[in-house]
């Protein structure tokens, strides 16, 4: 299917797209209305260098991976550390679900945001994770820094007892203890906390109009498919040009069954496929399929050619025994009754056979007008055109009406309009 053809069916179905868009646009909104208001809290924090080797350059000491600070401040034991200094019922695999750790490259700022439906209880969990993360951090540079803390005092163990002396013993001493005193505080500033989450400063991140928004754009989109899916899988004809798609046959289209412009293409494709007006009668079935009676649309085509001034009898099949249909109906005596006609306007009921349509179509019409509307299904025109393979293209006039009409609704003058069309001969 070509893009313009699928737009086409999408506009058809626009029904099933504003439903679609309705009831996501509902959900939507209930969504937000029973999850409640989300409110979010932000925290900023400074990361200090920690001299945790006594032996590194400065350089090195001064450096920060903010990337690896930043894994370990989303890590699960810092969040369940903060959980355990809130002491309320969050879990820590909560905490972190709804928590944000952004890190700028090139810095030494952490920002945690976290989000929750009371704004104090936001505020809460994101200054305890950054504080948990500062504890946490501290105490690793002070787990580390004791390994060297402990060799660095057996070395002034050992050279307090030997007795060497001299100022470069003495200068040795000293910087063993600076590196001490150095270790020994590598844990007092890991960093700090910069800007506290407050209650003042949380702010809803999600509105019903978010919600809707939402809705719509969701709704929209499986809209579409849905209208798609729906014109794909149906099994009636739906509209004029999945008719012809379907059939290959071109399609005369009236508005409704009234559509006294459109009867009038529908008399012109007959009279261009030849013999009306050539003053030996044309036999021309009709046949609808619709929710329209096929007695109303033959009454319209009766009605045509009269306007034209031109003669045609109407009569049913319904009216004419099986028995004579399937003996060679019609005989002499009813076509000598239509010399000097120009048509036979011959109404054929839905429920005939598709078998005695298609042997009358070979014996005795020359053309069929088929009347089709938006219910009728796909299968049933597949199959009477199935039997009409013997009929040329030309025809065969397949008519879509786009608004039908009901079996009980009927024009003010129907009842009379039917009986003088039943009785004449083409007297008229």
């Amino acid at each position: 299917m070509l893009l313009s053809e699928i737009w086409g069916r999408i506009v058809f179905r626009w029904k099933t797209v504003c439903a679609v868009v309705v009831l996501a646009i509902v959900g939507a909104v209930a969504f937000g209305v029973f999850s409640g208001t989300d409110y979010s809290a932000k925290t900023v924090l400074t990361v200090n260098p920690l001299t945790t080797n006594p032996f590194s350059s400065a350089t090195a000491n001064q450096q920060i991976n903010i990337t690896t600070e930043r894994a370990i401040l989303s890590s699960s034991e810092v969040a369940r550390r903060a959980v355990a200094d809130l002491g309320d019922e969050t879990s820590a695999a909560s905490l972190s679900e709804n928590a944000r750790i952004e890190a700028p490259q090139g810095s030494q700022i952490l920002t945690v945001t976290v989000v929750d439906t009371d704004p104090q209880l936001a505020a809460d969990k994101a200054n305890a994770l950054a504080a948990a993360y500062l504890e946490f951090r501290a105490e690793g540079a002070a787990q580390v820094a004791d390994t060297y803390i402990k060799a660095i005092d057996e070395r002034i163990e050992s050279l307090s007892k030997s007795e060497t002396n001299g100022s470069t013993f003495d200068l040795a001493l000293a910087d063993l203890v600076n590196q001490r005193n150095d270790l020994a505080l590598v844990a007092e500033n890991p960093g700090r906390i910069i800007g506290y989450a407050d209650e003042a400063e949380t702010s809803s991140n999600s509105s019903l109009v978010l919600y809707a928004a939402a809705g719509l754009t969701g709704g929209l989109i499986l809209g579409l498919i849905a209208a798609v899916l729906r014109d794909r899988l149906s099994k009636v004809v739906g509209n004029a040009d999945r008719l012809a798609q379907a059939t290959g046959l071109a399609v005369v289209t009236m508005r409704n069954a009234s559509d006294r412009e459109g009867i009038r293409w529908v008399l012109r494709s007959q009279m261009q496929a030849g013999n009306i007006g050539a003053r030996y009668p044309k036999s021309i079935g009709v046949l609808a399929l619709g929710r329209t009676p096929e007695v109303k649309l033959r009454g319209l085509l009766w009605e045509s050619l009269q306007a034209r001034r031109l003669h045609s009898h109407s009569m049913s099949l319904a009216a004419i025994p099986a028995e004579a249909l399937d003996g060679g109906w019609p005989d002499s005596t009813e076509e000598c009754a239509w010399v000097g006609m120009d048509a036979v306007l011959t109404g054929i009921p839905a429920d005939m056979a598709d078998s005695r349509i298609a042997l009358l179509c070979d014996r005795f019409l020359d053309s069929l007008v088929l009347f089709v509307d938006q219910s009728t299904p796909l299968a049933a025109v597949s199959r009477r055109l199935d039997f009409l393979a013997g009929m040329t293209h030309g025809s065969i006039c397949l008519v879509f009406i786009e608004q039908c009409q009901g079996h009980s609704e009927r024009l003010p003058s129907q009842d009379l309009r039917e009986m003088k069309i039943e009785e004449s001969v083409g007297a008229i």
